[in-house]
């Protein structure tokens, strides 16, 4: 496995961790991904609830702030320099996140998320020539079914290659959401340190990249 598939599959491990964490401890809010709250951004303003519509219009602002940090980073810098701020800013989330009391605002409880899980989507979203997202998994899953359905129709070497690697991902990312629940059940809110050690784990790689 070369460094950047490496790298690539250890942030979804991270991902899968920051999804299951705020499902479970934030009230199943999902703070990698900004199409529910969109929604209910729009049903808030239909409503007339604007306290809600304000708080979900600031999450989304992190969203949007935390993707125009890492454009710039990438249009200035260079990938594996985007790669590393990626890792400090996931690393910055989780010691505030462990802060945030239980009864905050589940929206404005997973502001860092956000903005932080931003970052990451544009940091790592392309690996091996594929695109391919390290916060949630809905595309990844239509990628493996195809890589699949195309290897068994045609056994083709680069569909059986897609399907490793998005299955890779996917396994990737669940088994961080599997240690992510045993951390959220065993400690509560603290429990997000336990991301750190997945946190850990690509900056080898990138480091080397970004020596190279």
């Amino acid at each position: 496995m070369d460094r950047e598939t490496w790298a690539h599959h250890a942030m979804a491990a991270a991902g899968g961790f920051f999804g299951v964490y705020a499902l479970l401890i934030r009230g199943g809010v999902f703070g990698s991904s900004e199409t529910a709250n969109l929604i209910y951004l729009v049903v808030a303003g239909l409503d007339g609830t604007w306290g809600s519509a304000l708080v979900r219009l600031g999450s989304t602002a992190c969203y949007i702030a935390g993707i125009s940090l890492a454009v710039l980073c990438r249009r200035y810098g260079r990938g594996p320099q985007l790669r590393l701020l990626a890792i400090a800013v996931d690393l910055a989330a989780c010691l505030l996140l462990a802060r945030i009391p239980a009864e905050a605002d589940p929206i404005l409880a997973l502001y860092p998320m956000f903005f932080a899980t931003a970052v990451q989507w544009v940091a790592y979203s392309r690996a091996a020539g594929y695109n391919c997202a390290t916060i949630f998994s809905t595309n990844n899953l239509r990628q493996f079914t195809e890589g699949v359905t195309e290897y068994l129709c045609a056994r083709e070497a680069e569909q059986l290659r897609k399907l490793k690697f998005y299955g890779g991902t996917l396994a990737c990312f669940h088994l961080g959401a599997a240690w992510g629940w045993w951390c959220t059940g065993q400690w509560g809110i603290p429990g997000i340190y336990g991301c750190l050690p997945l946190l850990v784990l690509p900056l080898p790689a990138v480091m080397v990249s970004a020596r190279a």
